[in-house]
């Protein structure tokens, strides 16, 4: 009996099975490499997208900052402007021309100066700086010599008005630049185009810059779609649209790719075929490493996220901490109000206990914490305010100087950003301590003016002179009326030149000025004018007697110590206090109980947050005043404009009381408004 037959029919039997394997293994394998090249064209086309928004975001706060050089005051000096205006050349070699326009429109100054027209040739970004007051990049259009460019404006703003737009012109091979040094692979393509969907940069026809991006590719889908380019290359590609400038980046692959990947299925195939067993350990082996490169891949990732996390930390530990704070902030007004009832005390201090192990633990995680606020101009008690910073400000100067701090008696309160005002005060000191070197004598000193205008004769109103000054060198005559512009420094490279230019915006935009005095030798004296604060101290006697609150209130929080220490310090004051823990019960509360006067909610909540309970409250109660409080809120720290009052925690109940009114006020004012229903349909 031949037995080659079975056997070889057995053999062939058992390789069926492996070559499906082989066959099935490889088709995973090309769809996962499809899939990880898609991947991998989002991934660059969003980190593309980051640096040129982060490029462009560095070129528009460099010019701003230039926009509140005292040598663009009006009026403009040309000579002063012209300086001013090569030295920035100098240092940023991308700004091509630098203009001064007025707002109509008209170029007043530019270095180098305007060939041709004197109007501004893309007025689409001139009018909403002008309109907006901030700063804008603009589109792509053609200049005099048919030679594309896109602005940097910026509003010149004195006095709280636009007097005139500060523009940088840019050719769009700076951006062209940034997508050859993007790392790209040589046979990807790259460009950029504008909000009227105009070419500002690509890689390989630079030459089509300022025209419509059809004629370089015609681009079909969403985020993510097909492409071809006028010479005939289709094209895999991802657009990705940049944070706050109506600009968006694609970038694709050639098909190709795909294909080519495909023909290697094919070859998979085939091999597999003619060499089971062989591939058979090649699929078990690509398999395994697969595997390994998976485990890789979520072990990067799981970094990646932790990395993140600590991105974020900072702001959830100012939320959670902030938490904390209101517990014994609302512990502490709540033991004084009632310190002879143990009961309740006792509560209070379970309270507080409870925060202080849950303070513990959040320390236990945090590695580095910083916070720096937003907020805006408050009154600032000036005495308090230094007695708090001193430490603070000592560090600022080394162990040989000695710091002294005089203030009168009845100093005023002042209305400014007390961040802002910390970090003038550091700057005028770091200054000082630069000047005296190894040693001498530093003062910080104030004094009441019922008038401004005998100091500085732009100023008008009662203001609180506010002086730094030292026995260090002094400042060299010729350097005196330069000390506030941006970039200038006397410290040998040592210095950015921005210290004194944040003093001088910090006053500016206070609604105050800065002046300084030296002789060489003796040293150098810095006077900040900060506007007196018009709210009047409250007496404590009176604080009970000033609370206008109303006698129901929904209280809304998700966090429960917080939710019932706004509750406590609100029952002997309110008649009715409602809590809710989340924007639905909220909600739900407000369409069945009648009688609520008022709402407080926090703004970060998961599910529902206070702003959308906010709107959503207002659409179905148009006269509910609402009041949003917070420990934390990013759409906050990036100024975003929440169009209600906010109090931060931990807040004391007269600065709720004063936020109720303000939205009462705020409700109040709209009453010849008529609101125009749209009819039911039958």
């Amino acid at each position: 009996m031949n037995r080659t037959r079975p056997a070889l029919l057995l053999v062939t039997a058992s390789l069926i099975p492996v070559i499906i394997l082989a066959a099935v293994m490889g088709w995973f394998f090309i769809r996962e490499q499809q899939k990880n090249l898609d991947d991998s064209v989002r991934g660059r086309a969003a980190t593309l997208a980051g640096v040129l928004q982060r490029e462009l975001n560095s070129q528009m706060q460099l010019l701003a900052i230039v926009a509140e050089s005292p040598r663009l005051d009006p009026p403009i000096v040309r000579s002063a402007f012209s300086e001013l205006a090569r030295r920035l050349r100098e240092r940023v070699p991308e700004w091509e021309q630098i203009r001064v326009s007025d707002l109509e429109g008209t170029v007043v100054l530019a270095v180098p100066p305007v060939q041709g027209s004197k109007r501004v040739v893309e007025m689409e970004s001139h009018e909403t700086a002008v309109r907006t007051a901030a700063p804008v990049i603009g589109n792509v259009a053609m200049g005099p010599r048919d030679q594309p460019a896109f602005p940097i404006r910026v509003p010149v703003i004195r006095k709280d008005k636009t007097r005139a737009i500060l523009s940088a012109v840019m050719r769009p091979t700076v951006v062209t630049n940034l997508l050859y040094s993007s790392g790209l692979p040589e046979t990807w393509t790259a460009y950029v185009v504008d909000g009227q969907d105009r070419l500002v940069a690509s890689t390989g026809s630079p030459a089509l810059a300022g025209k419509p991006a059809t004629e370089f590719a015609a681009f079909s889908g969403g985020s993510f779609g097909s492409a071809t380019t006028t010479s005939g290359a289709m094209l895999q590609m991802a657009e990705v649209p940049l944070d706050t400038i109506p600009w968006r980046v694609r970038i694709g692959l050639p098909l190709a790719e795909y294909e080519r990947l495909a023909r290697n299925a094919t070859i998979l195939i085939a091999v597999a075929s003619l060499c089971t067993i062989l591939l058979f350990g090649s699929a078990a082996f690509l398999f395994q490493r697969e595997v390994r490169a998976r485990n890789r891949e979520r072990e990067s990732m799981a970094n990646w996220q932790r990395m993140d996390a600590l991105g974020k930390l900072t702001g959830q530990a100012a939320h959670d901490f902030n938490n904390l704070l209101m517990v014994f902030q609302s512990g502490v007004e709540g033991i004084k109000r009632r310190r002879h009832d143990e009961q309740r005390v006792n509560q209070m201090l379970s309270h507080m206990s409870e925060g202080v192990t849950r303070g513990k633990a959040i320390t236990q995680r945090l590695l580095s914490f910083s916070r720096r606020s937003n907020q805006g101009a408050t009154t600032v008690e000036l005495d308090l305010k230094l007695a708090e910073l001193a430490p603070l400000l000592r560090q600022a100067v080394n162990d040989t100087v000695v710091m002294d701090i005089k203030l009168p008696d009845d100093i005023w309160p002042i209305h400014v950003d007390p961040a802002g005002l910390e970090i003038a005060l550091i700057n005028l000191l770091t200054n000082a301590r630069d000047a005296l070197g190894s040693g001498g004598h530093v003062t910080i000193s104030a004094r009441n003016v019922l008038d401004g205008k005998a100091e500085v004769p732009t100023l008008h109103g009662s203001f609180v002179v506010l002086t730094v000054s030292d026995t260090g060198r002094g400042i060299a005559p010729d350097d005196l009326g330069r000390v506030f512009e941006p970039f200038f420094s006397t410290k040998n490279n040592n210095g950015t030149g921005l210290g004194l230019t944040q003093v001088h915006s910090f006053t500016q935009g206070s609604g105050g000025a800065v002046k300084v005095t030296s002789v060489v030798g003796h040293g150098s004296a810095f006077t900040l004018l900060l506007p007196k604060a018009n709210e009047q101290q409250m007496s404590t006697d009176d604080t009970r007697q000033s609370l206008d609150l109303p006698q129901t209130i929904l209280v809304v929080d998700d966090t429960p110590s917080s939710l019932e220490s706004v509750r406590l310090a609100l029952e002997e004051l309110v008649a009715n206090v409602i809590t809710a823990s989340s924007g639905r019960e909220a909600l739900d509360i407000l369409e069945h109980q009648s009688g609520i006067e008022a709402l407080v909610s926090d703004i970060m909540m998961p599910g529902m947050s206070g702003i959308e309970l906010a709107d959503e409250a207002s659409r179905r109660h148009r006269r509910l005043p609402i009041v949003l409080m917070t420990g934390y809120s990013d759409k906050l720290e990036a100024g975003a404009e929440i169009g209600r009052p906010v109090v931060g925690k931990p807040f004391k109940v007269e600065d709720l009381a004063s936020a109720l009114g303000a939205a009462k006020a705020a409700i109040a004012e709209p009453v010849n408004v008529i609101r125009l229903e749209r009819p039911a349909k039958s």
